[in-house]
């Protein structure tokens, strides 16, 4: 990259720095402009021009999984990928060229209602496809069964945004919110997979690193299939509407197992080391959200609404934050324990899932302010993020062999 700009070189240097910072500006300036309408909404107002053409809700919805999901999931496998497979990593103009890939989506998707729909789908779609090219390019003769998951996990959401737009298109009649929803699905099985991999080693080593030899986080194979195959066996009957005491019982399953799979991570052991137990948090919500699919769907009790976002805000929401800080402190050369600014990030993330799931059920008419409560929190969090973490992510490595707690 000889002539290439310092700043340049240095921030499209790795995947993690970019998709980083755009996800954690992305999570806040998203999510704000959705706190400014729902505001107006709560005082009566009504907005005379929008920028956007489909319902608020799903527009919002859609730039939680498609633009900041998306930016999460893209800035972990550029980094992991090449790691895994010992081949070089994207860097340069390629790396710029996949991120503005994803900045021209949000572009559009911020001006649909000034733009051509075609125009729109064929942009915002593209990227998708795009990164899982790019990953594929990487695992090369890689490419085994437990890689391939991440390109299913890729292709998933891209049917998912697919399905999106062909709604907008009067190509699938309702497929903006069951392409949401598989969307989510992808980035929740996604979660139990990596879940499954990292928790239990990163509570491993914080353990030893602490002196503990006795007691440590196991792993069972054949429960890891097992929940995996679960999770995504509920998404698939939830996405076709499967009866309810079939959905909600396979909910009911796969909360069961994800549970004795959780009891084995050790998590008590990590309560003073907030950047590993953070991950536990993101995986508990993610059980949360089973629960309350169990309940909502299989007994009619709570909402599925709550539920989704209990995956959403709760699950996705902290695993993101969860795995931005910690790789881009390893990854930067930096000592990987969490601040108290970042600290507090965490413990807001899911303040503001417990304001949009679990509180609107004991105060029901106090749902808006819950809501602008919980977009609030949230807000707060992923700012904090940016603060704390642009300089990391702008500035070059650190040499600092303590750095790594792999």
């Amino acid at each position: 990259m000889r002539g290439r700009p310092p700043f340049f070189q240095t921030f499209f240097s790795h995947g993690f720095r970019p998709f980083f910072l755009g996800a954690g500006l992305y999570a806040a300036l998203s999510v704000a402009a959705w706190h400014l309408w729902l505001s107006i909404h709560t005082m009566g107002g009504a907005l005379s021009d929008m920028t956007i053409a489909e319902p608020t809700h799903l527009w919002h919805a859609h730039e939680m999984v498609f633009g900041f999901g998306a930016a999460g999931l893209s800035g972990f496998l550029l980094t992991a990928v090449p790691n895994w497979t010992k081949t070089e990593r994207l860097h340069g103009v390629g790396l710029f060229v996949i991120f503005a890939a994803w900045l021209c989506g949000r572009a559009v998707m911020w001006s649909t209602a000034a733009l051509p729909v075609p125009l729109t789908a064929a942009i915002d779609f593209a990227y998708l496809p795009l990164l899982g090219f790019l990953i594929w390019r990487k695992f090369g003769a890689n490419l085994t069964p437990r890689n391939t998951v991440f390109l299913v996990i890729v292709a998933v959401l891209a049917l998912g945004n697919g399905l999106y737009h062909g709604d907008r298109l009067d190509i699938v009649p309702g497929g903006m919110s069951t392409g949401i929803t598989t969307g989510l699905g992808g980035l929740v099985l996604l979660i139990t997979i990596i879940g499954g991999r990292t928790i239990p080693g990163f509570t491993k080593n914080a353990m030893t690193r602490a002196g503990i030899e006795d007691g440590l986080p196991t792993q069972n194979g054949r429960l890891d299939a097992v929940c995996i195959l679960l999770v995504a066996s509920f998404f698939v009957a939830f996405i076709f509407d499967a009866p309810g005491p079939l959905a909600g019982g396979l909910a009911a399953a796969a909360a069961v197992a994800n549970i004795v799979r959780f009891s084995l991570w050790r998590t008590m052991s990590v309560l003073n080391q907030p950047i590993v137990l953070v991950l536990h948090v993101g995986y508990a919500w993610m059980i949360v959200g089973l629960v309350m699919m169990a309940f909502a769907l299989g007994f009619d009790f709570g909402s599925e609404v709550a539920a989704l976002h209990a995956f959403g805000t709760g699950a996705v929401g902290t695993m993101i934050l969860g795995i931005m800080t910690r790789a881009s402190l390893g990854h930067s050369g930096r000592r990987i324990k969490a601040s108290p600014s970042i600290a507090l990030a965490y413990v807001l993330i899911s303040v503001a899932a417990l304001l949009r799931t679990i509180v609107p059920q004991l105060f029901p008419s106090l749902y808006l302010e819950l809501m602008l409560a919980s977009a609030t929190a949230w807000i707060v969090a992923y700012t904090l993020f940016v603060i704390s973490f642009a300089p990391i992510l702008l500035m070059p490595r650190q040499p600092n062999p303590r750095a790594s707690e792999r």
